[in-house]
């Protein structure tokens, strides 16, 4: 037996020196507590009888049960629930950053950052913004302000709808009116020259209503007759982000691009940029650590950075605020505008992206554009880029009936951090959707083409985007045809509510989408009255359904996505314990 293992003292074993202390130190104490006990009852006993006989049991039973355990107990710890939980936080304000129109550069400066000049005497740009009312009819209220080369001191903000108070802001959804009935309306505000007079950058900022981010879109469009910029160009405000892939540029002889980058936060902001080109990444001096000031807006020369690249991707990342990034196009074929365009970020690199809304001429037409001197490689294409693993990428292209055989397997390898351009040749006049499947994350965009032979072409960039969620306000552009382009794979259907010039909603209609078809809706087909149509309220009925707008004008075309709404979580999980 283990000579430390207790046992069991008999009753007539001897008793220690030590054992007869700890024993008598007992009944010491315990004597002691006694006596106080009976000090305390008699105390109690001249205060009165009632409050004797009360107070004295409750101490009895007190001290009671602290002889019992040797010594008084500490108070008992309050329960507390230690389970993560969201916390509830303020709504912020939604942000949205639009692009400066297009504008020749002037100058270089370092050799990348640059000004500019307008060029053409018929140049018009207008933004057009849709807010979307809660159930009690009240409009969130909106700012616009510019975004400027410099620190955003001294540019005020404009204001487009009047501010809610702070409980409409941060209380409860509303969910009916005054008089108890849902009331739903918008606002449609249009404003030319958005930037101000030097043409610059601009932010759209909308408060919160029920302490959610509030139905809203903004989409700037640009135009112009005549100059090196003559064409059209259409582009959605996006929110400020941290990280922006965008697509399909070229630095070739004839083709400016520029990168913009603008910071509508209060903070200050890092960005570093990287390029990649047909041969994979390009290194290129200035690119990393390029601080943006809160309101700031900078622009860099692509061609200065990356020359001669056919198709060029361009990555943003920031760290501070986020940033807003478009990249401003044109080119030239001697003396014959070739399209001017802005290009958004598309979707993020994934094993799959949808592109919808590419507008392609007849066959004929993009033939005969291309056989024309120094217009090699024009024409209709999807550029791919792998970021960091090779893929092979297989496109695919949907028109109104279905599937449509590109002349080719549509199959191609590309390898890590270079991209592809694949031509979309051989198809009929008409509106399609173009989908990448790879076997690695890759991301994409289109192009989609205008024109004549012997005159004018214009272009249009077609960005990836996401499936759409549950519902999203989509503003249309001003003094154009705004064609609505819906694509579900597995086939779907949406609802469709048009937003008049007034701010009345119009009367929803279903439309559904065929498997694997691209479903077109004219913004004005909406409306029966033929009033104007400002804007669509899309709710996903049934299917995953990618959206984008193509936009038509006699000076051109464009095309922008309908980006998945922005949805606000309910809180950060905190845990509360010791």
């Amino acid at each position: 037996m283990n000579a430390f293992q207790n046992t069991p003292r008999q009753d007539d074993e001897p008793v220690s020196r030590g054992q007869r202390r700890t024993q008598q130190a007992a009944a010491a104490r315990d004597q002691r507590r006694q006596a106080a006990l009976h000090a305390h009852e008699r105390g109690l006993g001249r205060r009165g009888r009632v409050s004797s006989g009360l107070a004295g049991a409750g101490v009895v039973l007190l001290m009671a049960g602290a002889v019992a355990v040797g010594s008084l107990a500490a108070p008992a710890a309050p329960a507390v629930d230690g389970t993560a939980a969201p916390a509830r936080l303020s709504a912020a304000p939604a942000q949205g950053v639009c692009p400066p129109p297009p504008r020749l550069p002037r100058g270089a400066g370092d050799g990348t950052d640059t000004q500019f000049s307008p060029v053409s005497t018929t140049a018009d740009s207008r933004l057009t913004s849709v807010l979307l009312s809660d159930l009690a009819g009240l409009v969130p209220g909106s700012t616009l302000r510019p975004l400027g080369p410099g620190a955003a001191d001294g540019q005020e903000a404009r204001r487009l709808t009047p501010p809610q108070p702070e409980q409409v802001q941060q209380g409860e959804p509303a969910t009916a009116g005054p008089d108890g009935v849902p009331v739903r309306e918008a606002s449609v505000a249009t404003v030319e020259a958005p930037g101000g007079a030097d043409g610059e950058a601009a932010a759209v900022t909308v408060e919160p209503l029920g302490g959610q981010p509030a139905g809203a879109d903004t989409v700037s469009v640009y135009s112009a007759a005549d100059g090196d910029l003559a064409g059209t160009d259409a582009t959605s405000c996006i929110p400020p982000a941290h990280e922006h892939w965008l697509t399909g540029a070229a630095t070739t002889v004839g083709t400016t691009a520029v990168l913009v980058l603008s910071n509508p936060s209060a903070s200050a902001s890092t960005v570093d940029v990287s390029l990649y080109g047909a041969e994979g990444p390009v290194e290129a001096a200035g690119t990393a650590g390029i601080v943006l000031a809160p309101g700031q807006t900078r622009s860099l020369v692509l061609g200065g950075l990356a020359p001669g690249e056919q198709h060029l991707a361009v990555r943003v990342s920031a760290q501070g605020g986020g940033v807003g990034a478009f990249i401003q196009q044109n080119r030239l074929f001697g003396l014959v505008p070739g399209g001017v365009d802005v290009i958004q970020p598309t979707a993020a690199p994934a094993p799959r992206t949808v592109m919808p809304g590419v507008a392609v001429p007849s066959p004929r037409t993009v033939r005969g554009i291309a056989r024309q001197d120094g217009y090699e490689g024009v024409g209709p294409a999807v550029t791919i880029v792998a970021p960091s693993i090779a893929a092979t990428a297989e496109v695919s292209v949907s028109g109104p009936e279905g599937p449509v055989e590109l002349p080719g397997d549509g199959v191609v390898r590309v390898g890590a951090g270079s991209t592809v351009r694949v031509p979309l040749t051989g198809l009929d006049a008409g509106t399609y959707t173009v989908a990448v499947s790879a076997d690695a994350p890759v991301t994409a965009s289109a192009q989609g083409q205008s024109g004549t032979t012997g005159g004018p072409i214009d272009v249009s960039s077609v960005p990836a985007v996401r499936p759409l969620g549950v519902d999203r306000v989509i503003a249309l552009p001003s003094a154009a045809t705004s064609i609505l382009v819906l694509y579900a794979e597995q086939g779907g259907a949406v609802e469709l509510t048009p937003v008049l010039a007034d701010g009345s909603l119009g009367e929803p209609t279903v439309r559904e989408i065929g498997p694997e078809a691209t479903r077109t809706v004219t913004a004005a087909g909406l409306a029966d009255t033929g009033d104007t149509v400002s804007g669509v309220l899309l709710a996903t009925v049934q299917g995953e359904v990618h959206a984008g707008v193509s936009v038509r004008t006699v000076k051109g075309i464009s095309a922008y996505p309908v980006a998945p709404r922005a949805e606000r979580a309910g809180g950060l999980p905190v845990r509360v314990g010791y």
